[in-house]
């Protein structure tokens, strides 16, 4: 056996595990592209093998770092267009089967939710480029424990959403994590050409928000047990952003609340 198998074999342990107490299957989405864990498993350790190496070699190569213009004008906005087209297709989705905020349906055999789910989950291969111009522009302070562990996590978050939670309630999270990241890339484009940005803590504070808003959803279900989404897969999502939530606090405390020390 080699060792995709084994991991992939690892990964259908992880999808069974997270399945129980569920009438939910994988079996609509098991095919889609990039859905194996080995597969998914390549894409991060790529992308920590690039952070490891190109950190490294940036900080033993002397000079100034390589800023892209064009490549960044142009992905800025290829991300606002795709974040917001992810964001309203998926209100289009939901509003076209009802759903509400919470305890919506969930179908194992043809669920309208599943495309849009698999693009959200693709769409963070390419976030990671934010790294890349980071690590070759070599802007070091933003390459923070936040950012990777964030670029790399989410990832793999939603290989397993992907497989165990990609109908129902989970369209929440598409909505407001695509509206976020549509203004989060309209900042970005914004400061390549200007630095005085005054809203730019209040982006941190929607993320915070953003977070507060998915696990109030989560702690409803789990509470009511009112959704068909697998309760373990709920219940692991609910501590990834409990741990998102405290990084991005730290983080905000730590730009935006501490006292400035006073010029001579």
């Amino acid at each position: 056996m080699g060792l995709a198998e084994t991991i992939d074999g690892y990964g259908q342990t992880v999808i069974d595990w997270a399945l129980v107490g569920s009438k939910v299957t994988d079996e609509p989405v098991k095919d889609y592209p990039l859905a194996s864990l080995s597969s998914a498993m390549f894409v991060v350790a790529a992308y920590l093998g690039f952070v490891l190496v190109g950190s490294i070699v940036g900080r033993l190569t002397p000079g100034a770092g390589v800023k892209f213009y064009g490549l960044s004008f142009t992905y800025n906005i290829v991300q606002v267009m795709l974040c917001s087209y992810m964001c309203i297709e998926t209100a289009f989705v939901a509003s076209r089967n009802n759903y509400s905020v919470v305890c919506n349906a969930f179908s194992p055999t043809s669920p309208p939710m599943a495309h849009v789910l698999w693009l959200f989950y693709i769409s963070k291969v390419l976030d990671f480029a934010d790294t890349v111009f980071i690590i070759l522009g070599k802007k070091w302070k933003q390459l923070s424990f936040l950012h990777v562990y964030h670029h790399s996590t989410i990832f793999l978050m939603y290989w397993l959403n992907l497989h165990v939670n990609y109908d129902g309630d989970i369209y929440l999270t598409i909505i407001l994590n695509g509206f976020i990241h549509t203004v989060m890339y309209t900042y970005y484009f914004v400061s390549m050409h200007t630095k005085d940005i005054w809203w730019k803590k209040y982006l941190t504070l929607a993320q915070l928000t953003q977070f507060l808003c998915m696990n109030a959803q989560a702690i409803y279900i789990l509470v009511t047990n009112c959704s068909q989404s697998p309760p373990r897969v709920t219940a692991i999502y609910f501590a990834y952003i409990v741990s998102l939530f405290g990084l991005f606090l730290q983080f905000y405390i730590a730009s935006y609340t501490k006292n400035k020390p006073k010029r001579a």
